[in-house]
């Protein structure tokens, strides 16, 4: 099954853009809105000593101390989005692009764990409201964090999410994730050479897989080295590549929940589009406002249809895909199974083919179906 590797530098390219377009909403919409509101609280003043009264309007003193702390909220509320707005919102990519199995740099992804333990700590503190704060940032449309980790509640802690108990429990998950990705990058690699390795005892065929062993190149694989060695070796890689799928599936699968149109990303999305769309015909808001949020969803929408061509054949790492990936398992569980039937070992091969072969080659006659 051969994957078009056009899609993959595609989906990337619509991923920016989407990204792109977020960052545009919140610079040229978002902070306008927020000047507006500064500009308006502008008018009630710093020092009420020296207010002058106007058209004979007196304000009490309960009044003025009301107007001044209102003032200081809004204020630092929007100071304070503006503050989180952007690591929030890193944090948010990189956990979709590491969920993509997608590259991030080593320094940006120190970074990204820095600003979540720097987060655990804020929520530790209780100086911050980062509950309402995260809530805010999705209201205003400019950052889904809070539902991307109500959605990871959901789908692997099998639960629905309560911020008061499970949001430092995530946001390690989250840390462990991304500690994890370059131990998984390391064996992403050492898997690609492995596949490079075995290709010459494989050769093309019109079965049902697309190829066949050749039993004579396995032999001779297996005589020019110490057997029980690369045995061990074999067998310690399989274990690596199985493990490595059964992560990747369960990333698409996650995706695929977190983007679905019934309750998930492209639900808020569509409910917002319809929500501004009111407005714009009631003329409470711009035609610049609603088009730049039409520029999010569409190119949302660009991204998430491209997700879904490229489907779970194509999903994964730029260097193996999930089929190449299973692809290259079930390889090695045939190279493995040819061992143990050539040693009679049967009892080891039953217990090989109960953990790991049966599986693999179901899903390979599935996806080759």
């Amino acid at each position: 099954m051969n994957i078009d590797k056009k899609l993959k530098t595609e989906i990337y390219e619509l991923e920016k853009k989407y990204i792109k377009s977020k960052i545009d909403y919140y610079r040229f919409v978002i902070r306008n809105e927020d000047k507006t509101i500064l500009t308006r609280f502008g008018k009630i003043p710093d020092n009420w000593d020296d207010y002058q009264h106007k058209d004979n309007i007196n304000l009490t003193d309960g009044v003025k101390s009301r107007l001044s702390d209102i003032k200081k909220k809004k204020s630092w509320e929007l100071k304070l989005q503006s503050l989180y707005f952007f690591f929030i919102t890193d944090i948010e990519n990189k956990l979709i692009t590491v969920f993509q199995q997608g590259y991030v740099d080593k320094d940006d992804l120190d970074e990204v764990i820095d600003s979540l333990s720097n987060l655990i700590l804020e929520i530790d503190d209780e100086l911050l409201n980062i509950k309402y704060l995260l809530l805010t940032l999705a209201k205003r449309s400019i950052s889904d964090f809070y539902y991307l980790i109500s959605a990871y509640c959901k789908f692997f802690l099998k639960r629905n999410f309560n911020y008061e108990t499970d949001i430092k429990i995530i946001l390690e998950d989250i840390i462990k994730i991304f500690s994890n990705y370059n131990m998984i990058e390391n064996n992403i690699q050492n898997l690609a050479d492995i596949d490079e390795e075995i290709s010459s005892l494989f050769s093309r065929s019109s079965n049902e897989f697309g190829w066949r062993m050749n039993e004579f190149a396995v032999k001779d694989y297996f005589e020019k080295s110490n057997q029980a060695l690369k045995i061990a070796e074999l067998t310690k890689n399989v274990r690596t590549a199985y493990d490595y799928k059964k992560l990747v599936l369960n990333y698409y699968s996650f995706l695929k929940f977190y983007y679905n149109e019934n309750e998930g990303k492209l639900f808020r999305l569509n409910f917002v589009h319809e929500s501004l769309k009111n407005k714009l015909n009631e003329n409470k808001i711009s035609v610049d406002v609603f088009d730049s949020y039409v520029q999010i969803r569409e190119s949302f929408i660009s991204y998430k249809n491209q997700f879904e061509v490229i489907g779970l054949v194509g999903f994964g790492s730029e260097k193996i895909t999930y089929y190449e990936l299973l692809e290259l398992t079930f390889k090695l569980c045939k190279i493995i199974e040819f061992y143990y039937l050539r040693n009679m070992k049967y009892e080891s091969l039953q217990i090989f083919r109960n953990e790991i072969l049966y599986y693999v080659e179901k899903e390979m006659l599935t996806l080759n179906g």
